[in-house]
């Protein structure tokens, strides 16, 4: 039997949004959307946003390794065995500091209202589609999708998270001696940035820091502040934490906002969540956390433990993206 293949467009948008974003990144964006085998732009279809993680865009999941087939491979033997059509948009979220969490920051730029208003736009504007949303994604991707269900009601009919960032207290801080150890090393932040922003390579120990910096210019940014629009939540002095600062971290932690977002939430058709039992950045505690606290408001939600870790989770799309299908087309 010949084999039929779903197809993958490549498009460049220029985003308002993004435009003179304080990190200076670029305002023109790739965007990958895959459609099902023999089925043209005009056919209306339910879409899904993926949602890269932390230092990933969304050209990763295009390639393929030993053993490992290509998210396109995978979507198109999905779509053999059944799967609903819809069509699937990769966007490039890359920023200087690795993302965004896709938040609008000050730090960052407005990265928000671009993939939850402009993206959608740009994708309707070519393809026909049924007016329904999905978002997936996994680590910052995950955090991504749960925190724009949250403040943008209406926007996504379901959403699945894989291992997002939650309850912060837990997640973070453990790992913020090994990044204030490097910046002393290297002389300070701004001796750091300044070599990291002329390499074209990450260094093993780059690692630790842009898990600070990243997340400093999403959640606690600066305007004017040097050499980065934000404010640290540990002292490079003593590598304690500053606690002033990293309230205003937990006031973006997806734990904290449940209880305040449950009109949002109630509006999605469908919600999953999992975790592995051995994350590295302690992940399951606050999925943990989440799943009790929407089960205690009512809000359905499938949630789901597996024996893995943080790394390696591109495998879990073949779980949530079957799934994603079936709520956009019920």
């Amino acid at each position: 039997m010949e084999k039929v293949f779903g197809r993958v467009d490549r498009h460049w948008m220029s985003s308002s949004s993004l435009a003179n974003n304080p990190l200076g990144d670029p305002a023109e964006r790739a965007l990958y959307v895959w459609s099902p085998p023999g089925i043209g732009t005009e056919v209306p279809l339910p879409t899904v946003l993926l949602l890269p993680a932390f230092t990933s865009t969304g050209v990763a999941y295009l390639s393929e390794g030993w053993r490992r087939k290509s998210l396109p491979q995978r979507m198109d033997a999905f779509y053999a065995d059944g799967m609903p059509p819809f069509r699937l948009v990769l966007p490039d979220c890359m920023t200087a500091v690795g993302g965004s969490q896709y938040l609008n920051s000050a730090g960052c730029g407005e990265y928000a209202t671009w993939i939850a208003e402009e993206v959608p736009d740009f994708v309707e504007a070519h393809y026909a589609g049924t007016g329904r949303w999905g978002a997936v994604g996994s680590s910052s991707g995950g955090y991504g999708a749960l925190v724009l269900a949250m403040t943008r009601p209406g926007r996504f009919h379901a959403i699945a998270a894989h291992s997002p960032d939650s309850a912060f207290e837990v997640c973070y801080p453990p790992d913020f001696p090994a990044a204030v150890e490097v910046l002393r090393s290297a002389g300070g932040l701004g001796a750091w940035w300044s070599d990291f922003s002329t390499r074209n390579h990450l260094k093993s120990t780059d690692h630790a820091v842009l898990g600070v910096v990243g997340m400093a210019c999403a959640y606690s940014p600066k305007t004017g502040e040097q050499p980065l629009p934000c404010r640290l939540p540990v002292d490079l002095e003593t590598g304690a934490v500053d606690t002033e600062v990293f309230e205003t971290w937990l006031d973006f932690d997806p734990v904290r906002m449940i209880p305040k977002s449950t009109e949002a939430l109630s509006q999605l058709a469908g919600l999953w969540l999992d975790v592995g039992r051995k994350d590295e950045f302690r992940l399951q505690v606050g999925s943990r956390l989440m799943a009790k606290s929407l089960a205690k408001t009512g809000i359905q939600c499938t949630f789901s433990e597996h024996d893995g870790g943080h790394f390696g989770l591109k495998s879990r799309l073949d779980h949530s993206l079957p799934w994603l299908a079936g709520k956009l087309t019920d």
